[in-house]
């Protein structure tokens, strides 16, 4: 039972050894041993350090975009903005449109008290005297983007754990490019050694 076994597995693994180029093939060379085992090795370490990688990447995204998120909260703030105009309505909202936005003329206080200007966003149909919620920096009172919403964090996080792979696949791609390249090189000198000590027997032979 044993030995049958074994004969069964020897029978798998050979063609399997061949596909990979992994057996004791006698006209195998050194090179295309060690290309068969860099291609392996770097499938395994894809397979294996791919999913790792792009869970660190999202992890790491996360986190960068809590740390700007929470830098721009400590160097902005909320003020009330006056509108200046009615806000102007362009089309005809359909059924399904909650709010629409544009970019309406409104006032608002600066640290100091001088008063500021500019285009904020309002939902229509906001109307000339009402006031809209902005965010300006805190030393200036310019107008400022808000800070990082947690859902933009995350969908920064997501969208990098899906290129993570792709990236590490096109980098391991690149080092086995390089190192094939430098294999093809190693059997071109092995083969011009080897040429230069058959070649002139077989000249010799032909006259």
């Amino acid at each position: 039972m044993t030995v049958h076994t074994e004969r069964e597995r020897t029978r798998r693994a050979g063609p399997l050894s061949r596909r990979l180029g992994l057996d004791a093939n006698p006209l195998r060379r050194a090179s295309d041993r060690a290309e068969s085992w860099i291609r392996l090795g770097l499938l395994t370490a894809f397979l294996a350090a791919g999913p790792l990688v792009a869970i660190g990447a999202g992890h790491w995204m996360e986190a960068a975009g809590l740390r700007e998120a929470r830098a721009q909260a400590a160097a902005e703030r909320q003020v009330h903005a006056t509108l200046l105009r009615n806000a102007p309505i362009t089309r005809t909202l359909g059924p399904y449109e909650r709010q629409v936005l544009a970019w309406v003329p409104a006032r608002w206080d600066a640290p100091g008290g001088s008063p500021r200007t500019g285009k904020v966003t309002a939902v229509l149909p906001a109307r000339a005297g009402s006031t809209v919620t902005i965010w300006t920096a805190a030393a200036t009172g310019q107008l400022a983007q808000p800070p990082l919403p947690r859902h933009q964090i995350t969908e920064r996080a997501v969208l990098l754990v899906a290129l993570t792979p792709a990236v590490l696949a096109l980098a391991l791609l690149g080092l086995l490019r390089l190192s094939c390249r430098m294999l093809d090189r190693q059997r071109l000198a092995g083969w011009a050694a080897a040429w230069s000590a058959i070649g002139p027997q077989w000249t010799g032979r032909s006259r």
